[in-house]
């Protein structure tokens, strides 16, 4: 078995703006060949994966560029994963960099590839995905990578052209990195239309349709539940605890909060079980879910939460959008950047108190819900990945 694979072809935009397909293919023929350093496989299913393979399948409709994408066949955390990434991983890149026009790096920790790439004569072209503020980082796993990519941070401004998700990934990188400016160019995350599954005649019978395929498949019983989604590993920047605490004060018989994702932090993870079991909470944690059944947690949900503290871009609020289930999230700007007011807003996502009145009050709000669900699936819509890879498109074709 291959410990990585090579699969082919599979000016900052306005995103209320898109760039159509003709704006994005100048009068000039570039043949241009493009190689795609993404993480482990099993990884593949992360934010920061989607964005990456997302943003590959789209710009293989272009018939000037030619897309391969290379992963590593290992699981996250293993010997296995490590020996490619930091051995074969470079072996590969000093190999590929010579007769290719640009590598992209699909995260910031590769970023320690870019000297060996410059060093056989490449361009690099270096996605970062968000910046680790002081004191989100808990725990040996959490410090540890925080570290990590600390020390490779000087390397982001060598590379030749860095990408990021929204203004507001760029700001925080400028503060902790000399990055020209004029080398950083915003492209938002593309999201394919598979979050929505299911197209019944109303939300209701939508969300029937969802909760009944779960029990099926995975024998989750949600039954008349008001159902409350949370997407994300658990981490100390995701801030699930204060949404746990809030649930506490709410003392709600009739909730069920959903989690969907890894405990990468297995405090974080224990801290919030214990809270749910000493307080009563309705709560049912998934680990592992399918990108299938991840569209049918959307849509059995009645409204959609994230109390993270800071994100890149944070996928979730829009995957919610899409598949018509009102988000609640903090008041954070990269959330304003990428919702507007298409969301109702947690002003200080610390406070318990305010998640409790929150909640409360969309739960008490039919007209609010519906205004949330219709409005949320018009935003998603401007981060379909033709209309995002249009704008990808064309940043190439200047740096070429």
């Amino acid at each position: 078995m291959k410990s990585f694979s090579t699969l082919s072809g599979s000016e900052t935009t306005d995103l209320h703006q898109p760039l159509s397909h003709e704006s994005a293919i100048p009068d000039a023929k570039v043949d241009a060949r493009i190689v795609w350093f993404m993480g482990p496989r099993s990884a593949g299913l992360t934010g920061v994966g989607q964005h990456s393979l997302a943003l590959a399948a789209a710009l293989s409709k272009y018939t000037n560029f030619k897309v391969e994408t290379v992963d590593i066949d290992a699981k996250p955390r293993s010997f296995k994963r490590y020996w490619n990434q930091f051995v074969r991983y470079p072996l590969h890149a000093f190999r590929v960099a010579r007769s290719t026009d640009m590598i992209i790096l699909y995260a910031e920790d590769l970023s320690f590839l870019i000297p060996i790439i410059h060093l056989a004569g490449g361009r690099v072209c270096l996605m970062f995905h968000h910046v680790q503020l002081p004191g989100h980082a808990r725990g040996l796993v959490e410090r540890l990578k925080s570290l990590y990519v600390q020390m490779f941070l000087p390397l982001a401004p060598k590379a030749d052209l860095v990408l990021v998700e929204g203004p507001a990934a760029a700001k925080d990188l400028i503060e902790v990195a000399p990055v020209n400016p004029e080398r950083i160019k915003i492209v938002p995350c593309p999201f394919e239309d598979k979050y929505s599954p299911l197209d019944a005649a109303t939300p209701a019978e939508t969300r029937a349709q969802a909760r009944s395929i779960l029990k099926e498949r995975l024998g989750l019983e949600i039954g008349n539940a008001l159902m409350l989604l949370n997407v994300g590993s658990d981490e100390t920047r995701k801030n699930n605890l204060t949404l746990f605490q809030a649930l506490a004060k709410l003392q709600r018989k009739d909730l069920l909060l959903v989690r969907v994702g890894k405990a990468f932090n297995a405090t974080n993870r224990m801290e919030c079980k214990t809270l749910a079991d000493t307080s009563g909470i309705n709560v049912h944690f998934a680990d592992s879910v399918s990108e299938e059944d991840l569209g049918y947690f959307y849509q059995a949900a009645d409204i959609y939460v994230s109390a993270t503290l800071h994100e890149g871009f944070g996928r979730t609020v829009i995957e919610a959008q899409m598949a018509g289930t009102p988000v609640i999230a903090s008041d954070i700007p990269v959330f304003r950047g990428s919702m507007g007011d298409t969301f109702l807003a947690v002003k200080n996502p610390t406070n318990p108190d305010e998640w409790v009145k929150a909640i409360s009050s969309l739960i008490d709000s039919p007209s609010l819900m519906d205004e949330l669900r219709e409005g949320g699936k018009t935003n998603a819509l401007q981060y379909s990945p033709d209309v995002v890879c249009d704008g990808l498109h064309r940043i190439l074709l200047r740096a070429f």
